[in-house]
């Protein structure tokens, strides 16, 4: 349970950092204007729900409240992607619910990889199977990756990486004589 909390909080603040980061570049780029409507403010909610569920994503493939809230959510949303008879993004929304099914270790889930490709399924595959672009879509991306990768770090994985990387660059710290001061 507390690491469930721990990755809700970690996907939040992640996901309220990267909301306001998008708007600030919205605002240099002179887009930030229709988004300011009173017509879009529901999307903000959309975006923190992305933001939890994809912090969520990486232990769904395990018994627990993450995946209890993944897949409560995702059948509701599966729902009304079938009332709408937008059947192409219920199949797709359906498929995506099955790629946890893939493996029943971390492994997967939890490497850049996937932190990348996941979140692409369920927001850029749909533009390129509908041969359009929506920009909220592309903003649902940018959250749900950066979300994703909250998990990764409050996990340790992504510290990993970083050591690793560091060592191919720099190489291995040069041991200290013994009584050497610094």
């Amino acid at each position: 349970m507390a690491l469930f909390r721990r990755h809700l909080w970690g996907g939040f603040v992640a996901t309220i950092i990267t909301i306001i980061l998008v708007g600030a570049g919205l605002w240099w780029m002179g887009a930030l204007g229709p988004y300011l409507t009173l017509e879009e403010s529901p999307k903000l909610v959309i975006l923190i729900c992305v933001g939890l569920l994809s912090a969520c994503f990486p232990d769904v493939d395990t018994e627990g409240k993450s995946q209890q809230l993944f897949y409560r959510l995702l059948i509701m949303v599966d729902l009304w992607f079938l009332l709408e008879r937008n059947y192409k993004a219920a199949a797709l929304l359906g498929f995506g619910a099955m790629v946890p099914l893939l493996g029943k270790n971390h492994r997967w889930t939890h490497t850049w990889l996937a932190m990348l490709l996941v979140p692409a399924l369920f927001f850029l595959v749909p533009m390129y199977l509908n041969q359009t672009m929506h920009d909220f879509l592309g903003i649902c991306y940018i959250i749900s990756v950066a979300a994703y990768a909250s998990h990764l770090v409050l996990d340790g994985y992504i510290g990993k990486t970083f050591k690793s990387i560091k060592r191919l660059f720099i190489g291995r710290e040069s041991r200290r004589p013994t009584g050497s001061k610094r």
